[in-house]
Parts: C-alpha cells; structure tokens; sequence
C-alpha cells in the first residue's frame, strides 16, 4: 500500500503488482460470510439534485458583453450570457467580478487558435468518444451545433447545453450562495442518445483565470496543500497539475500514490481569492492547475468531473488486451461551491479557514478537542509478524509483557498522556486481516493483551488495536477472493502480489464483530487501515459498489467505532473520513515533487487543528531528523514513533520489514527529550490554527485561535512559542 498512498509504511519494500483471478482458479479456504448486519448504501445516498422545472429565462438588458442580470442577494450579481452560458459573478459592493472565462481584452492577447481558443471562451470542456473506437476527441459551447436553452431559478438560473452533432444534451445550474456562488451538473440532465459517449466534463474550466500582471498563486490540494505562484520565477517542466481526488481508481489497474486528500481548490490573484470545494461527485474527480504557458497566457485551476474511464480488455489468456472505455457512465449528481476572499483574508490561511467552516457547518468534521495538560504521542507497539515465504512463522518483536514494561517506563519518564496502537497483535500478523479478536498466543494470548489494556489505563493512557478489515492474503484468509473480493471493471478478482481487497460489505460486517469484541475487551479506540485513505469501487453485478458507497460503507464503520470506544483512528485522512476521525496518523508533511508546484504550506493541518490529533513521519522513521522535526512542529503535529522491544531484525523476513530501526532501550531517550520539545505546544492542542506566514528565509509562523504564535527556524534549527491574547 505504500505505493498507493505514498506515505511510509512498515512494509515499504513491498512491490505492488496487478493480477487476475480467473473464473476457474481454485481457490484455498473457502468459507461461508460472517453473520452479521448488512450495510445498506443506498440508504446514506444524498437527495439527487432535480432539474428545475420553471419557466423559461427572459434574459432582458444586455451589457455591452452580451450578459444579463440572472439573480441578485444582498453582496453578488449573477450575469450570464445568454449566447454562450458563461457567467460573471460581481460583488454589489466592490464591483470586483469573477468570470467564468477570460475577458475579451484579455483574449485578444492570446496567440493559441483552433480547439483550445474555443475552450477558452467555454463554459465546459467535454471530453467523449464515438463508440466503435478509442479515441478521446473534445468539444465545447462554440462548436456549431450546440445550443443553450435557459430557466429561471430563485437564486440563478439552469442552461441546458444540446450538442447536435452528437446527439448528447447535458445541464449546468448556476447558482447564487451567501458567500459566493455554485455550479451543479444533475445526473438528470444527461443525455446520450447517439453512438457518442461522455468521458470527462470540466465546469467552468477557466473560472478566475488571472494573467502574470498581478502576482498571485493557485492553490492545489496536493499532500498538506501547495502553491503554483505566478508570475513564474522557473521554467515550466511537464503539463502542469492534474491528479484524481482520494487517488485514482484501482479496479481500473490504474496504481498510483494518493496525493489529494481534499475535494477543494483556489486561486489567488492580488488582494481577492476564491476557494472552491467539491460538493458532490468529488469522489470522480480530478484537480487540475495549468500555470500560464502551457494552454494559454492565463493560470488557471478547475476541476474534471469524470464519468468513464479506460482500462485493459483482456483479449485472451496468453495477456494480450485492449485498451477500451467503460460502457456505462457513473451516473452522480456533481457540484462546486465557490466562496470569495477579499484583504487578508485572501490567501491559502483564509482558504484554509473558509474550509474549515464549511466542513463544521455541514457536521462533516469532528467536535473541537478537549484541553489538555499534555500533547498526546502517538506510539505504535508492533507486536511481530509472519515470515512471508516458507513456514510462515510469527517472529515476535513485541510481547503484550514487554509493551507493558515500556510504558511503565513511559511513565516513569514523566510522559502523561500517550495513545498506545497495537500492530500485529493478532494471530499472523499482517498476512491475516483483522477477523476476529484473537490475539497471537506467542505474543500472550488474550489474557496477556487484557492485562495490556488494564496496565495502560491503570497509568492513565488509552489503547487502540491496528486493524486491516479491507486487504487479506488469499492463502491465510479464510474467505474466498472469488466470493468475497472486488471486481475489477473487466470482472476479474483486484489482487496486489497475492492480496486481495474485500468488498466494503465484508469490511462492514467484519468491523461490527471486531468492535463489539474490542469494546468487551476495553479498547479505547481502532486504527484502520485503508479506511481513511483508499477509495475503490466493486464491479461485480452483484454489489456494484461506486467510491461513495464504499466512503459511506468506511464512514459508518468509523461512527460506529467512536460512539462505542470513543476512539477511531486513520492513516492519511482523507476529508471523507473526518467526521468521525479523533486521530490520524501520517499526515503528509510534503507534497509529491510536482514541478508545478513551488512551495508546500499547511492547507490541510489549518482544516484540521483542534478538531483531530495528527501526526506526521515517526520521530524513528525520518529521512532528515532535524527538518522533519521542525516541519511538525511548525505544522502543529503531535509527536509519534513505532518501536519494538526487540531488534527490527527479527522482522526482516516479514511483511514489517520496512522497519528499520525501532528497537525501544535504544530510542526512548529521544522520545522522552521530542516529547518534552513538542509538549511546550499543549495549550494549543485544542486550538483551531488561523494564520501562517513565511517570516523570511527558512523562517515560518504559525498563528492559533488563542493568540500564540509559533515560530520556526530551519537556519537555526530551533523554534519558539510566542504568547498572545486571544483572537
């Protein structure tokens, strides 16, 4: 899984590589479902979003541009073109306006003719393929046989795009909001009536799109955020930014790092800003940020709605395929939601903060934390694991005896507040998912993971038990790959080396045994695998899974486990997951090394600080110890480590072998020396972040809601914590 989230996991050297199973393959272990409650996703499926039925738009006074008046509030005015369906958002006040598309002074600067002149001057790129071939071909509002056609609504206005030639029509709402504004496409609207089919549609591609003459950036949701500045101190290298939200669909054996964890995206130009979120159909999305001179003179961000995708067609059994589209579309509601920024709030902290809000506004991220005396450190204990080839022996690294004498000397050391997880503490290892509560004998048995659970509530610190309830080994596991796992697009069995991945069904009903056993143990908490990190969908006929289903199949998973331990726990945390979140681990700290991108900043620790405990890179596991030290620091992480009270060599043959140096006696005295230097920020632990800024040169602040600053220093390698009022 390393390869596919791209953060550092035990199991690092693992290679990733695609395999089918074919309808005849035996498979070993065999086994009827787990009685259990089924998980209904169709009941946590949104209300669609209808197509307005009213009268026609009248559109009446049109400027000198050719747009009318469409609604008013209070602060914005909707203008939109009835030739073409572009819009104009302008602020009453201000008069600052947002267009959809570039002004046509702006255009008369631009040397790029034919198809990509027209996107330009688009409301929509629309991205399809005629059916008897694989060729991915684009059009737009400015080729000759599309038509819009207008009603009215209260707060704006729906247009109706028919595009003749292909015998296909589809709608956009646009709509007004407090704070902004919104564009929908209904699933309802689209039709395909032709031998052409519908691949991709970008809304408003160019909405904001700002020149060089006014510095500015893009902002990209890529690892904690990054910024595309402009204008450009560097050669442009590549296509600019384009990566799917939460990843991109595996079923398609399409494998890659997921690198944006948050539907959202902004541009900044000057003293104003917009942030945009996803509001639906993010889970079939992708980002996209062009600087200027890759397509045109302008920078732009947007988002690209997708309703197929391509894979392989097997043609016969000696592997030869062919590269084919998906027949069918993904048929979901999609819609962004734009807010615009003005002064200081004008930046990725005010995109930041605008966010936050939305997210709390609409329940999707968890209560604020309660204060504490201390930071909490996450500690992960590995317990062992099973050698991958040959006898398949548990080696053990860490006794439940063992892990109770190192907290004891946790504690002794003055460390009051410490989250224990359990790895590998049950029967296998990581070669057998989580199916039940059965601790690995050579470990202690249950007896000895209960009198673990006594001892570290007995020093006052809370245990969570690492599950992986989605991937299995199709040789330990004792359900069936043909049975129980997903279906890739073509209809065979998803396999990476020789695991599978279980429907979210399964996972479902394997969470609520695994919960109910934890809670009767006295678990405080589950960290899962997979489940705030990973989207996929099931093609088997039979389930049909879409990623909502399956985030809604994890998110109920997640609720469950908090209102029955108290505490849950992810890797990664991606947006769809925080509300229920109480912990993450492994937030990144870095984006990918897009060349695009020019500088990373704490979009994502902004969302989340004060509403979930984050960690970041293990204070045993980091590259360059010093900055990445810093970097959580200054990203308001708390501490965390994964330790052993063995040698990590016992873990060499194993799937942990990525673990290079964890051994407890060895690393405890740093531990106590980073804990002490990250508890000098627990009176802001609880804290929503509100500002961040770059002072100078390898100098950053990091501003809280109750006045502190954090400053640090990358030249010095230091940090300090400056005192202030509340804000």
């Amino acid at each position: 899984m390393a390869n596919l989230t791209g953060r550092k996991r035990l199991w690092l050297a693992a290679a990733l590589v695609a395999a089918a199973v074919l309808a005849g393959l035996a498979i070993r272990g065999l086994a009827a479902p787990p009685a259990a409650e089924s998980f209904d996703a169709a009941a946590y499926a949104a209300a669609p979003i209808a197509l307005p039925q009213g009268a026609a738009w009248q559109p009446s006074d049109l400027d000198a541009q050719g747009f009318a008046v469409a609604a008013r509030t209070q602060r914005y005015e909707l203008l939109v073109q009835p030739a073409t369906g572009q819009v104009i958002v302008q602020d009453a006040s201000s008069g600052e306006r947002w267009r959809s598309n570039p002004d046509p002074a702006a255009l008369e600067n631009e040397s790029v003719g034919g198809a990509l002149r027209k996107n330009l001057e688009s409301p929509f790129i629309l991205e399809y393929y005629e059916q008897s071939k694989v060729q991915r071909l684009v059009t737009n509002v400015l080729e000759p046989s599309a038509t819009p056609t207008f009603t009215a609504m209260d707060d704006g206005v729906a247009v109706r795009f028919d595009i003749g030639k292909l015998d296909m029509a589809f709608s956009m709402l646009y709509q007004l909001t407090a704070d902004g504004f919104r564009v929908s496409i209904p699933a309802a609207g689209i039709e395909e009536n032709g031998k052409f089919r519908i691949l991709s549609i970008d809304p408003l591609p160019f909405f904001g799109a700002a020149d060089d003459a006014v510095p500015g950036y893009l902002f990209v949701p890529d690892g904690p955020g990054g910024l595309i500045r402009f204008p450009r101190e560097r050669e442009i290298v590549g296509g600019g930014y384009y990566q799917y939200v939460y990843g991109p669909e595996m079923t398609n054996k399409t494998f890659g790092p997921v690198t944006v964890s948050m539907p959202v995206f902004g541009l900044k130009r000057g003293d104003r800003a917009f942030v945009a979120v996803i509001v639906a159909g993010e889970k079939a999305s992708a980002i996209r940020g062009l600087p200027s001179g890759l397509v045109s003179t302008l920078n732009s961000v947007n988002a690209r709605f997708l309703y197929r995708e391509e894979y392989n067609r097997r043609l016969n059994l000696s592997g030869r395929s062919l590269r084919v589209f998906q027949e069918e579309p993904l048929r979901e509601d999609r819609a962004i939601q734009y807010a615009f920024l003005e002064g200081e709030e004008a930046d990725y902290a005010g995109m930041a903060k605008r966010y936050r809000q939305q997210l709390l506004d609409a329940g999707q991220l968890g209560p604020p934390l309660e204060p504490q005396p201390d930071v909490p450190l996450h500690l992960t204990l590995v317990g062992g694991d099973t050698i991958y080839y040959g006898s398949r022996r548990y080696e053990t690294a860490t006794t439940f005896g063992q892990a109770e004498e190192m907290l004891a000397q946790l504690k002794e050391a003055g460390l009051n507040n410490v989250r224990v997880t359990l790895l590998n503490w049950q029967r296998g290892g990581s070669m057998s998912p989580t199916l039940k509560l059965d601790p690995e004998k050579k470990l202690g048995g249950e007896e000895g993971l209960k009198a673990l659970v006594d001892t570290a509530h007995e020093l006052g610190y809370r245990l969570y038990l690492a599950a992986d309830l989605v991937q299995g080994d199709s040789e330990a596991l004792k359900l069936a790959p043909k049975t129980h796992g997903i279906r890739s697009a073509e209809g065979d069995v998803l396999f990476l080396d020789e695991y599978f991945f279980l429907n979210p069904n399964v996972t479902y009903e394997l969470a609520l045994d695994l919960i109910r056993d934890a809670g009767k143990l006295g678990a405080d908490g589950i960290l899962y695998d997979w489940l705030g990190d990973a989207l996929f969908r099931d093609y088997n006929p039979q389930r049909g899974y879409t990623r909502n289903d399956t985030a809604a199949a994890f998110n109920r998973i997640l609720e469950l486990t908090r209102r029955e331990l108290g505490g849950v726990g992810a890797y990664l945390g991606n947006a769809y997951a925080l509300r229920s979140l109480t912990d993450i681990q492994q937030l990144p700290s870095e984006t990918h090394k897009y060349y695009a991108i020019d500088e990373t900043v704490p979009f994502y620790p902004m969302v989340l600080h004060g509403s979930v405990a984050y960690s970041m890179t293990d204070g045993n596991l980091r590259d360059n110890n010093e900055d990445e030290f810093l970097k959580a620091i200054e990203y308001g992480a708390v501490p965390a480590f994964t330790l052993t009270a063995e040698s990590s060599r016992t873990l060499m043959d194993t799937k942990t072998r990525g673990l290079f140096a964890s051994r407890f006696s060895q690393w405890k005295e740093k531990l106590v020396r980073e804990y002490e230097a990250f508890n000098r920020l627990a009176d802001i632990a609880d804290q929503p972040m509100i500002g961040h800024a770059k002072r100078a040169d390898g100098v950053f602040a990091t501003k809280y809601a109750n006045g502190t600053t954090v400053v640090v220093d990358y030249n010095a390698k230091s940090f300090r914590v400056e005192k202030g009022g509340a804000e």
